[in-house]
């Protein structure tokens, strides 16, 4: 993946997006960060405004802010913009510095430093702190003054993956000459030692978080589900941050309300037939095999499957999962959510509904013979394109794993593969049970068609509403295709991380358990 991206817009403005914006500091005429503020002057942009470029950003500092999270910095004629985001922060805002508040620009990019510094104008400065001090979490001295005697105060400083383009660097300086009246040289190559004293030391990264604040972001704030109560999930106030807009859910998130859903907001009787796994069960059978147990006698004569089988055989010691009609495992790769529910492992077959009076539907003609059961070009039995409804009675229960994932609209076949492998040799270990084969036919994957995401932050948010209108509106019918498209809308996922926070809240410290939920 190119370390960096050019995109081309029309040569139109820019609409707005309603309720989607990054929150921003301040929105007034005067406010330095304002990202709209030449939006409405002439409708006729010129042609050179179609050109987007975004630089991936490994570190940046804001005077005395340092150590900021920032992933992309975009470049267009206007401005140079970036999201910016920090522990000392109550949010995300976005920063736009426009040209015309650019003093001059420093650069070096070499093999061991790829860096930009951004000399601004005193006054903007002064109003680009003020408005960082309105969104700060606590306080804490912020600095950015030309004229301070500490270097790196003096500046906005970027640290790059790598070097850029040098068509884009030209583009700097087509763009300040732009905005300049004056003329002069204002992208000035230099020497990795001018730029180091620009860039804030290593040591002063984590300066503004001063034990304080260490100390309230790990305070417990609910452990769920309280004693005595069986593997807990403990909530710090440091894992409200991630509830944020546009912010990635944790593993705690996560695993809270999983165990939440499963305590409280289903009946007993479905939750005893209900079994949990958290969010690092799949993690755990992936695992690469230790090199110590490859080395191990017992552990060369097993096969993968086995393998695998062994580093997570504790996880049900002391269960019957095949007494399940679901297991829930939720799956993280590649910083990505996305769930697979086990159903009726202890059936070997489906079970069809009033399979003597149902009749087919007539066949058309022309339909192929891979239209009838499973469709060859399905991979290792994950059935999303397969079509059963005109051929088979409606199945009330199957064994299957059903797979949903917000991103992706089919696939998963290596997840598929490496759950129901488990489960063979799950059945195999557990005694007194006859032989029993699990493959792609009798035991297959079914891709849900549910509804997708339209960022790449809301995954984990999906997850959970998945599970919950799970249990909500029960799959009635297992022939594939499986839609569930209407479950629920992205106005629901917004809502959704506001409805967490507050039921995290509402438990808190000295939480006990509904009423309804003991009397289910």
């Amino acid at each position: 993946k190119q370390w960096y991206q050019r995109r081309v817009r029309a040569p139109t403005r820019r609409p707005k997006e309603e309720g989607k914006k990054v929150p921003q500091i301040g929105s007034t005429p005067d406010n330095p960060m304002t990202l709209d503020s030449s939006e409405d002057e002439s409708e006729n942009v010129n042609n050179d405004s179609s050109d987007v470029y975004q630089w991936c950003i490994s570190a940046a500092h804001i005077g005395s802010l340092t150590k900021l999270d920032v992933s992309i910095l975009e470049i267009n004629q206007e401005h140079f913009e970036f999201n910016v985001t920090s522990e000392v922060l109550l949010a995300e805002v976005k920063v736009c510095v426009p040209w015309t508040e650019i003093v001059k620009l420093e650069s070096h990019f070499s093999n061991d430093l790829h860096a930009l510094i951004i000399h601004v104008e005193e006054l903007w400065a002064k109003g680009l702190i003020d408005q960082l001090k309105n969104a700060l979490s606590r306080q804490i001295p912020l600095e950015l003054d030309p004229k301070s005697a500490v270097m790196y105060k003096r500046v906005i400083s970027m640290e790059f993956v790598k070097e850029p383009p040098q068509a884009h660097i030209t583009m700097m300086g087509y763009y300040l000459d732009k905005h300049h009246t004056v003329k002069m040289d204002r992208i000035e190559a230099c020497s990795a030692a001018h730029i180091r004293d620009l860039l804030p030391p290593v040591d002063h990264f984590d300066s503004h978080m001063d034990t304080d604040v260490v100390e309230q972001d790990t305070r417990t704030l609910l452990v769920y589900p309280p004693p005595p109560g069986q593997a807990t999930i403990t909530l710090t106030y440091a894992d409200l941050e991630c509830l944020k807009p546009e912010e990635f859910l944790n593993d705690s998130i996560l695993d809270f309300y999983l165990k939440y859903i499963h305590h409280e907001l289903i009946s007993p009787s479905l939750r005893e037939k209900t079994h949990l796994f958290n969010s690092f069960f799949y993690k755990a059978l992936t695992q690469p095999i230790k090199k110590e147990a490859k080395n191990d006698p017992v552990t060369k004569r097993m096969t993968t499957s086995e393998r695998m089988h062994q580093q997570v055989k504790r996880w049900s010691k002391s269960i019957d999962l095949f007494s399940k009609d679901y297991i829930i495992v939720p799956i993280n790769e590649h910083q990505h959510w996305y769930l697979a529910i086990i159903c009726y492992p202890w059936l070997e077959a489906p079970h069809y509904d009033k399979p003597d009076t149902w009749k087919p539907a007539n066949k058309r003609s022309d339909r192929s013979e891979q239209d009838d059961g499973i469709d060859e070009k399905d991979i290792d039995g994950v059935l999303s394109k397969n079509k059963e409804h005109s051929t088979v009675p409606p199945i009330s229960c199957r064994p299957c794993i059903l797979m949903f994932d917000s991103l992706v609209a089919n696939g998963r076949n290596k997840v598929v593969n490496n759950i129901r492998n488990y489960l063979a040799v799950e059945w195999k270990t557990k005694a007194d049970r006859g032989p029993r084969t699990f493959n792609k036919n009798n035991f297959p994957g079914i891709f849900v068609e549910g509804p997708l995401q339209e960022n790449f932050c809301d995954c984990g948010v999906f997850l959970l509403q998945f599970v919950e209108k799970f249990f909500e509106s029960p799959i009635t019918d297992y022939r594939f295709p499986v839609e569930r498209k209407d479950w629920f809308s992205q106005q629901d996922i917004t809502k959704k991380r506001e409805s967490l926070r507050k039921l995290i809240v509402r438990l808190g410290p000295n939480r006990q358990f509904t009423e309804a939920s003991q009397k289910r």
